[in-house]
């Protein structure tokens, strides 16, 4: 008797437990479709560590955590990235603010929602050779570094006009250098670290890791890691941003502020926690051991980290200072067709979250 009676309450809890699960499991899964909103197609210029704010909240599926399915793809430049976005066949796209300056000038409806970067991440490197002949290093006075680049021979840049040449004319009025005598050779961006190990250029401009492969390998030397905030003028500068369509934008502002979010919450992940930013980064398919060596990510890292924001927000401030190096390099021929830096123009804060 007593054990027919035990049967019959177990068989009841069992039951009540079941029940109880299933209540939980079927909770759970409609709160996770009710979190999930949506996908987005996100391209990226390049795929340098510039974005490792963007790859860091990758692989720690911040995206997901937002309720966003993000697919990010390389788009092979600033021009299609921004082209794609423009042309309603990607939702977003992650690249140089001087880029959407000019994208703004020529009419294209584009908008910077989130900043990856608070400065600048160019690493200017040399060849070793002549930074060996002028007796320089990192650790030399800046303008000292900067006057190094009035000797140089030929520059390598990507294309014409792109801010791997503009810098350099930027850089040397600071010590009354004449940027109409530098030479340049347009090689592509894959082309730069070998011409300069073959001597072929003198010094080049990328995101690491691109200037500091030269430097593992002992043939050149990243004298000016601008990414380190020394110069004022391209330091609290949001360099990498994530653009949108006004439109698009406004339509999706839940899905536009999911996806902001993730980010931003990878770059204040540096400030909380860097050694589990730097694991993130080095365990993501662009830099992970089977792309790039210790030696060469370690040195990328030291030189790109500085840079990381505590928030992808922005401010007049730094939009001004993107105008002033768009107009200092002659990215903008005339200043009297550069945008407003007020937010509403070239930027907004609208949909980039709260920490």
């Amino acid at each position: 008797m007593v054990t027919a009676i035990l049967h019959k309450t177990i068989f009841r809890l069992l039951i009540a437990l079941t029940v109880l699960f299933i209540t939980v499991s079927v909770r759970q899964t409609a709160a996770q479709q009710q979190k999930e909103l949506g996908e987005v197609n996100i391209l990226t210029a390049v795929s340098n560590m510039a974005f490792s704010a963007l790859w860091v909240a990758e692989q720690l599926k911040y995206f997901e955590q937002e309720g966003v399915r993000a697919k990010i793809t390389p788009a092979g430049g600033g021009a299609p990235c921004q082209n794609a976005v423009v042309g309603r066949s990607a939702h977003l796209c992650a690249s140089s603010s001087e880029g959407l300056v000019l994208a703004q000038i020529e009419g294209a409806p584009l908008i910077a929602i989130q900043a990856h970067n608070s400065n600048l991440t160019l690493s200017i490197a040399l060849r070793k050779a002549i930074t060996d002949k002028f007796k320089v290093t990192r650790q030399s006075p800046l303008n000292d570094r900067i006057k190094v680049l009035t000797e140089l021979g030929t520059i390598g840049a990507t294309s014409p006009g792109a801010v791997s040449e503009q810098i350099f004319k930027f850089l040397l009025p600071k010590v009354k250098g004449d940027p109409g005598k530098l030479k340049f050779a347009y090689l592509g961006g894959t082309e730069l670290p070998g011409a300069l190990m073959n001597n072929v250029i003198d010094a080049l401009a990328q995101s690491p890791p691109s200037a500091e492969v030269t430097e593992a390998a002992g043939k050149g030397y990243v004298l000016l890691p601008l990414g380190l905030g020394e110069v004022p003028e391209l330091t609290n500068y949001p360099y990498e941003v994530l653009m949108a369509r006004p439109d698009w934008a406004d339509q999706n502002a839940a899905l536009a502020t999911a996806t902001s979010r993730a980010i931003s919450r990878a770059g204040a992940l540096y400030h909380s926690n860097p050694n589990a930013f730097k694991a993130a980064l080095r365990a993501h398919r662009f830099s992970d051991k089977t792309k790039l060596e210790d030696n060469v990510f370690n040195l990328a890292y030291s030189m790109i980290a500085p840079a990381m924001p505590t928030w992808g927000s922005m401010n007049q401030e730094g939009w001004q200072k993107v105008l002033d190096f768009s107009i200092g390099a002659g990215i903008v021929k005339d200043r009297t067709k550069a945008p407003s830096a007020k937010e509403g123009v070239l930027w907004t804060n609208k949909y980039v979250g709260k920490p």
